[in-house]
């Protein structure tokens, strides 16, 4: 492989940084998912004074 096909400063080349970055979007994704059902749950069955 030449050193051209590296992006600076990973050392990753451009196919395995965009691997790499398909796989954070996919679990920040889910994260994001389960953290707005879980406050949308919190949010429904926390009792309320009145």
């Amino acid at each position: 492989m030449s050193e051209n096909s590296k992006v600076w400063p990973t050392g990753l080349t451009v196919g395995e940084a965009e691997e790499l970055h398909r796989y954070l979007i996919s679990g920040t994704r889910t994260f994001g998912f389960i953290a707005a059902c879980a406050h949308f749950l919190a949010y429904t069955l926390t009792p309320w004074l009145k």
